[in-house]
Parts: structure tokens; sequence; C-alpha cells
């Protein structure tokens, strides 16, 4: 567990003669995930004036991605007297609930929060929820496949919820689905029965120290990789994800809402409105893929 407040915060925090009652938000960044630093850039930028003319001081906890690591980083942002918690993903954000039914919290970069009644009396934010049939179309275009094999770990919530929610397009879009659990050994010899592989939110927790030796087996195999979270765009061929820009400037509308006192139960929770398609060419090239012109007439970036 690492406590650390971003040198990009230096200019903002509490200095000598700042009024004593400046206000301390806390921040869940689960370490080395580009999509959660992402959100939590953009989200500084546009709460930067607020945090300027109040002299709010921002602790940043970057735990690992394991549960008493966030139970950790909750329990220490309790403990600095944390007035707002601002938390970056599903496990992060559930833990925390768990930990602290008083302080208010403001989460961003999490699929799905309805299905786990995330929002509630205690807090409010906004989803990072995409279209798993428009990932599973758009996939299609690369490859016919028959059967899809789905990287997830069983302790992400959100990553089980991504996996269902794939199977449930098995009979409609007709193929079949293997579950690729990394808490199993074995995972990537059962990639060899598949024509294309997807990595749910895991790609961004627990699963990415396992991204390399995915991503290697699915190049050896010549299927294309498709990811349903920014950060690995490099490394898979196509990635559809909840913009971070817009997830940071409504994280930090919300969290400037509730520092005004505002209650989170009265903040609607918020779904996404941009949703960005990166399409890695020069990879899909490699793999022997045609990548069609309608799809990258769509994207948001294309890598070539």
């Amino acid at each position: 567990m690492t406590y650390c407040c971003f040198s990009l915060l230096a200019a903002f925090l509490v200095i000598a003669g700042s009024p004593v009652q400046a206000k301390t938000v806390g921040v869940i960044m689960t370490g080395n995930i580009p999509y959660y630093q992402a959100i939590h850039a953009a989200m500084l930028k546009e709460l930067a004036p607020v945090i300027e003319e109040k002299g709010i001081e921002i602790i940043v906890q970057t735990p690992v991605p394991n549960p008493m690591s966030w139970t950790n980083a909750a329990r220490k942002l309790k403990a600095f007297g944390s007035e707002l918690i601002i938390t970056y993903g599903m496990p992060a954000t559930l833990i925390t609930m768990k930990e602290e039914s008083r302080i208010p919290i403001v989460y961003g970069g999490v699929y799905s929060p309805k299905s786990l009644h995330i929002s509630g009396k205690n807090a409010t934010g906004i989803s990072s929820t995409v279209s798993i049939r428009s990932l599973l179309k758009s996939l299609r275009k690369l490859t016919e496949f028959s059967r899809v094999g789905i990287v997830f770990n069983k302790t992400e919530k959100d990553s089980i919820l991504q996996a269902r929610e794939v199977k449930k397009f098995e009979k409609r879009l007709k193929f079949k689905t293997s579950l690729l659990n990394i808490s199993n050994d074995g995972y990537t010899e059962k990639m060899s029965t598949c024509d294309a592989v997807i990595l749910t939110a895991c790609s961004a927790g627990m699963c990415m120290p396992h991204l390399p030796k995915i991503v290697e087996k699915a190049n050896e195999l010549k299927i294309p990789t498709a990811a349903m979270i920014e950060g690995a765009e490099d490394l898979v061929v196509l990635t559809i994800s909840a913009s971070p820009q817009e997830q940071g400037k409504n994280v930090a509308d919300m969290a400037r809402k509730v520092l005004g006192g505002v209650k989170p139960r009265d903040i609607p929770p918020r779904d996404p409105e941009q949703i960005n398609i990166i399409i890695n060419v020069k990879l899909a090239k490699s793999l022997g893929l045609e990548v069609p012109a309608d799809l990258i007439s769509k994207a948001t970036r294309v890598i070539d």
C-alpha cells in the first residue's frame, strides 16, 4: 500500500496561512492503472479552481489490486479525516462503501453500478458501462468467430458481470464462450479453442499482470483481442471504453456539489455519453486481419 500526494497536486495543497477549516478529499486510485490515472488527471483539471479557492487537500491512496489493500486505503482515508472520498473502479468503490457509511463517496469508472445497487444514500457517480452488443458486432467485423474466450477474475464483480453479459448474446449472435479465469492455471491453453478473446474490466485490475502472457498467446494463435477498458490499446486490436476524460469531468462536477453541501442521494448517478472506439490497425494487420473501412470510420482513435 502506498500513500502519496502526486506532485501534480503540489500547487493545490494547503500551505502555511491557509484557513484551518480547509477540507480534505481522499482518493482511492488502484496503482498503475492507466484508465484510472486518466480519469484522475481529468478530475483534477476540472476541479482545480475549487481546490485552489478553498485550499482543499487531496490525499491519494494507490493500493495494489486486492481486497485487503483497498480496505486499508479506505480506513486510512477515514483516519485522515476525509470529508469526501473519490473512488475509481467497482472493487474500490464497493469496499469503501462497506468500510465507511458516513463519508460521502463519488465514484468513476464503475461498470453497471445499478446492478449492484452501488448508488444510494451516501454514494453517487458515473458508470463506465459500454454496449456489449456493439463490442461483439465490431469484433465480428474483424473475424467470423464461433467461440469467444472471456478473460475475467472471479474476485472482481464487474469482471463477472461483463462475462455474464457476453454470454447472453450466445444464441442471438450464434457463438459459444470459453471462460478464462485467471485464478486457474491453464487458462491460456484454453485460448487455443477460441477465435477471439475479450478482456473484461479486470484487465485494469488483477488481470493486468497477466496481460503480456494473454496477448502473446493470442498473437501466437492469430486471434484478435478486444478490451472493455482503455489502457492496453497498444496491445489489443479493439478497445471500446467509456471516455476517461468524460468520467473525470463528471466526478469533479459531483465532487464540487458534495463539497458545497449537496448530499450524494440528491445527485443522480450518470451514464457515459462519450464512448471511445480504438482500433490497433497495425496489430490487426500483423495477425492477418483486414479492418473494414466502416469500422475505421467509427473509431475515435486509430493506431497504425
